[in-house]
């Protein structure tokens, strides 16, 4: 029988789920909004995977971690979940999540959490648009939780500046297109001190339209980029100007990097600064270290390491991103740093001479690294930095290494995306001793 869905309800919250939603003690309903200790008035919104979900309409006993949510539309945007609760609270509660990704392995020592600003710090997000006919309008924004919708967004606080006060603006531009229905996405991406969209649009834009991109840019500093189709078809509004670049940097280590805004680069640059620093302490380099920077990308980590070490080999699958590696590492004039393309991966990652690494930086995508990690179990590397965007597959390869001869010696969390259920975390791995 399909599940009809009711009206409001009053609910008792025990717990909060990874997604963020308050569960009663049967867990039969996830309520956006809630925490635990509260009784709420539940709106339900849809049901998914044999869930009901709901958002918190009214709340008859608040928690004393309540607070007062930076955005007007915190309780209906998808693209924050926490802005309710306390951001002490938030942090200790993704510190509890690794704790338990990692149970029953325990490291010698928890890191301190790594945190910075929670506000006006995203400089990097997609963005969806939607023409609705009834209203004669455009919205702008991030979809509405658990639904399709564009969220009806006067601004974003958790967006960097200009882009936090520009959602508005880009709704007026799009509304005036010819065809504004036909626009269905833009990805925005900042640097230091520039900015760029990327506006995906499923038919040709007139000249018209073209003009209004250009005087959008113009007024208001933005480089404005086009995408007709596939990412491939990603160009500058003026081609003639060639393909402008953004950059970011990392004082400590005086570098900057050069990057297009189809790169991947970190979501949070502040928080990046000290995470960089952070790995590099934990590795504890001398100029004596050969270090392998697995999944480095566009060489974030690999050109600030490269200050401290004798050589840095830097390994990542993307084409784009080596690419772009090298020529980070040409700008900022480092030449013991080498780029390679290898599928990590793989069964047999293609690594060569994996056994002339005595340390090692690993920064996967979610799915993690369990073949590389495999290799290393078998190799002479005496510390690995294992940053993560996934406690689970970092709990996985922790395991691996952990079983065949090293030692979880700290790990703790980075609020890479404060207000939200993403957890980041660090950990090192320390070679134990064999027995002679």
């Amino acid at each position: 029988m399909r599940n009809k869905i009711r009206g409001p309800q009053t609910v008792l919250i025990e717990s909060l789920n990874e997604n963020g939603c308050g569960l009663p003690l049967d867990k039969k309903i996830a309520v956006y909004g809630a925490l635990p200790g509260e009784t709420v008035i539940a709106a339900p919104i849809t049901f998914k995977k044999k869930m009901l979900y709901a958002r918190a309409e009214s709340v008859e006993n608040p928690s004393p971690h309540r607070v007062e949510p930076l955005c007007a539309v915190a309780g209906h945007c998808g693209g924050c979940s926490f802005q309710h609760l306390d951001h002490v609270v938030q942090i200790q509660n993704k510190s509890n999540l690794l704790k338990d990704a990692l149970a029953p392995v325990v490291p010698v020592q928890w890191l301190q959490p790594l945190t910075h600003t929670i506000s006006n710090y995203r400089s990097k997000a997609r963005l969806g648009v939607r023409y609705v006919p009834k209203k004669e309008r455009v919205l702008v924004g991030f979809r509405e939780k658990m639904k399709p919708y564009i969220t009806d967004t006067p601004s974003c606080p958790v967006l960097v500046d200009p882009i936090a006060t520009l959602v508005q603006p880009l709704a007026e531009l799009i509304s005036q297109l010819s065809q504004p229905d036909k626009l269905p996405q833009i990805e925005v991406s900042c640097g230091d001190d520039s900015s760029a969209m990327i506006f995906r649009h499923l038919e040709d834009l007139t000249e018209s339209d073209l003009a209004l991109f250009a005087k959008f840019a113009d007024q208001y500093g933005i480089m404005v980029f086009l995408q007709p189709a596939g990412l491939d078809s990603v160009h500058a509004l003026d081609d003639a100007q060639g393909q402008p670049e953004l950059r970011y940097s990392l004082p400590e280590y005086d570098l900057t990097y050069q990057f297009s805004p189809t790169d991947f680069t970190q979501v949070n640059l502040g928080m990046n600064r000290l995470m960089v620093k952070q790995a590099i302490n934990l590795l504890e380099l001398s100029d004596e270290d050969s270090v392998l920077d697995a999944f480095c990308g566009i060489g974030n980590f690999s050109l600030a390491m490269a200050r401290h070490a004798k050589r840095v080999y830097g390994v990542e699958q993307s084409i784009g991103s080596i690419d772009r590696a090298r020529d980070n590492a040409v700008l900022n004039d480092i030449s013991n740093v080498e780029f390679s393309v290898a599928d990590l991966h793989a069964e047999i990652p293609e690594i060569n001479e994996l056994e002339g690494f005595n340390k090692v930086l690993l920064d996967p995508p979610r799915s993690g690294a369990e073949a590389l990690v495999k290799m290393l179990a078998s190799a002479n590397v005496e510390r690995v930095v294992y940053v993560s965007c996934n406690p689970a597959t970092l709990a996985r390869d922790v395991k691996i290494l952990v079983e065949r001869g090293y030692r979880l010696q700290s790990a703790g969390i980075i609020d890479m995306f404060p207000h939200t259920t993403h957890v980041e975390s660090v950990a090192l791995l320390t070679r134990q001793a064999q027995n002679p």
